[in-house]
């Protein structure tokens, strides 16, 4: 098995020993970096030059590969380097999330695109199907993206590792759904937090704690989705939150990274983000500092764990193209490749570096939403 790192992606992997091969989605397609000797990590490869990838992932009982992009639709591949389009029956080619499961001892794959729908397939994405009953959500007519083209889209896909029938969708912006039968209904969990929703992650040790990561600070709910309250106070200095994982083995320890303020506030060329960890649950934070700049300018765009028995290994891609590991569950970092294409869900990396300037009549964001944006540029002052 490689590790995947992409913002779109599985991102917590339990394995019998730690991977030596991790394979990133990128502005410039699938990056392959290999572990050639202890602690030495280099590029290998690098394919689907020509696409912007957001969602990686390696279907574990097939082996085959998964690539979304946002503007080809889906590509496969049986060895990470060789792709081959794979959209039948994708009606949206804009994707951003991929998920995967086993149902009835056959793997089922889930892509999320923009504008927000649900794809499925069943027979290792030669085909998809759409669930066309997300439609019939509650508020679904209000999901929207401040930026053009103002479409919102499923960002992130959760499914519950101990019922492959229970689902949940992390739509920016929209909200978080949930479905317990596969997608035939669905639930909107919404009361108490914001509805830009970037990442849910839950531990199948403690199904009705849930912890999500937001545009507007983060959240967390010991009631299933029921209700949520906001840590902002736990992890000040990140007001984006963006990237969560949490430690298979030790579903306790979660690492949390995010920008100071949502990505508009980032064009003065820093999103001055910072990395979190917790032991306890997500009770108390500590801010992690060791080995990363003292004011880190890119944002953490793609995050994945890779635990085997008592090792584990983080890893963090950012818009400037670094990936950086933790081998002591977060406590401190090191940079193992950098110069690479930009890890970016969509236009992040382009604001950071001064590619893209978006004007005030190119973002459609209501009054409450600036008040809220102007208080975590405060926060980090």
């Amino acid at each position: 098995m490689s590790i995947c790192l992409s913002p779109g992606g599985p991102t917590i992997y339990s394995s019998q020993q730690l991977s030596k091969r991790i394979l990133v989605g990128t502005t410039k397609g699938v990056v392959t970096i290999d572990q050639v000797s202890p602690g030495a990590w280099q590029k290998t490869d690098q394919s689907l030059e020509q696409h912007h990838i957001c969602a990686l992932l390696q279907e574990p009982t097939s082996g085959r590969f998964f690539a979304g992009s946002h503007d080809a639709g889906i590509s496969i591949s049986d060895d990470g380097v060789e792709w081959r389009s794979a959209n039948n029956g994708l009606a949206i080619t804009n994707v951003y999330s991929l998920a995967f499961t086993q149902r009835n001892g056959k793997p089922v794959i889930y892509a999320g695109t923009e504008p927000a729908a649900l794809f499925v397939s069943e027979d290792l994405g030669d085909s998809w199907t759409q669930i066309e009953e997300l439609n019939n959500a509650t508020n679904v007519d209000t999901w929207t993206f401040p930026a053009p083209p103002f479409l919102g889209h499923i960002k992130t896909i959760t499914i519950n590792q101990n019922n492959s029938d229970e689902i949940y969708l992390s739509i920016e912006q929209g909200g978080l759904y949930r479905t317990r039968d596969a997608g035939q209904s669905w639930t909107e969990l919404t009361e108490g937090m914001p509805n830009d929703v970037h990442r849910m992650v839950m531990s199948p040790e403690r199904p009705d704690r849930l912890f999500l990561a937001d545009g507007f600070f983060f959240n967390r709910s010991d009631d299933a989705g029921k209700t949520w309250f906001e840590m902002a106070d736990l992890i000040p200095r990140i007001g984006y939150a963006d990237q969560l994982v949490y430690h298979p083995n030790k579903p306790d320890t979660l690492v949390v990274t995010g920008g100071y303020a949502t990505p508009e506030a980032w064009a003065t060329g820093s999103a001055k983000s910072a990395v979190y960890r917790t032991d306890n649950g997500g009770d108390s934070w500590q801010q992690s500092t060791s080995g990363l700049p003292d004011e880190i300018m890119p944002s953490f765009e793609a995050g994945s764990i890779e635990a085997a028995g008592d090792q584990s290994q983080i890893f963090l891609g950012d818009t400037d193209g670094q990936v950086w590991i933790s081998t002591d569950e977060g406590l401190s970092w090191q940079q193992i490749v950098g110069e690479l294409p930009w890890i970016s869900k969509c236009f992040h990396a382009d604001l950071i570096h001064g590619d893209l300037v978006l004007r005030d009549e190119d973002v459609q964001i209501s009054d409450e939403m600036r008040e809220k944006m102007a208080e975590m540029v405060d926060r980090s002052n």
